[in-house]
């Protein structure tokens, strides 16, 4: 890619657009996206470029450098992006992977990203079937946090549904409901689905939340009362870390139930 090319004019490829933001004749990207999403990007706005798939190596290297990623830091990327098998090299030519597609897909679908789900009122049913297809569609790590101020045992019904999957679930709370009952739950969860399920309470908390890997959502109602009212489940990648070290904090000063 000669100096002419890398001024690039990104705002033409409408499938990233929001993740690269102009700034003298050039763009940066997003302060939200890591160096590994960011090298995939390059590597995909270079194949859009040149209409062929794989990317030069120098290229790669001039793009990422250009959109404000550390020169010192392309190398070790790369060498991660491979061992992860999200990409090869061939000839000093990058192509990508399956799982390197899968993950640049992910990536692209942030952007502009509004609700994961709409629960709409009185749906009170067809709401946890909604929320159980959301858990097997994006919860990918066996840990779940979950910040919700109101629960009861029917908080933990969709769960079962995430069985082979879920190793821990930790909830933190304000109210629970039908304590004793909420306590048969979380031991059967343990016995029956191998899921160990620790709560603890804090009056400190209002917003409802769910964080999974390197993933985070908000969600609009308690799960006790999906159905209830119109609820929107959104997409909070790009305050995950933040939203998580908030969670521990909470979490570390909270009582157990």
């Amino acid at each position: 890619m000669d100096s002419k090319k890398n001024k690039l004019n990104l705002e033409k490829f409408s499938e990233i657009s929001g993740l690269f933001h102009p700034y003298n004749h050039s763009y940066l990207a997003d302060d939200s996206l890591t160096d590994v999403d960011v090298l995939l990007l390059s590597i995909f706005v270079i194949e859009k470029i040149s209409e062929k798939n794989g990317a030069k190596y120098e290229e790669a290297k001039e793009l990422f450098i250009s959109l404000g990623r550390k020169e010192d830091s392309f190398r070790k990327i790369l060498h991660k992006i491979k061992k992860d098998s999200l990409i090869k090299e061939d000839k000093r030519l990058l192509y990508f992977l399956i799982k390197g597609l899968k993950k640049l897909q992910k990536i692209i679908g942030q952007t502009g990203k509004e609700p994961v789900y709409i629960i709409k009122s009185g749906q009170n049913f067809t709401a946890i079937k909604l929320f159980e297809d959301f858990l097997v569609s994006e919860m990918k790590s066996d840990e779940i946090l979950l910040c919700d101020s109101y629960i009861s045992p029917s908080t933990l019904h969709p769960f079962s549904t995430l069985k082979g999957k879920l190793k821990n679930l930790k909830i933190l709370t304000t109210n629970v409901f039908e304590h004793d009952k909420l306590k048969d739950y979380v031991a059967n969860f343990k016995k029956e689905l191998n899921v160990n399920i620790e709560v603890r309470k804090t009056t400190k908390i209002h917003d409802r939340y769910i964080i999974n890997g390197e993933s985070a959502w908000s969600i609009g109602s308690s799960i006790k009362d999906l159905g209830n009212k119109d609820t929107l489940i959104k997409d909070l990648v790009e305050v995950h870390a933040s939203l998580k070290d908030l969670f521990m904090e909470r979490w570390n000063e909270s009582s157990k139930i």
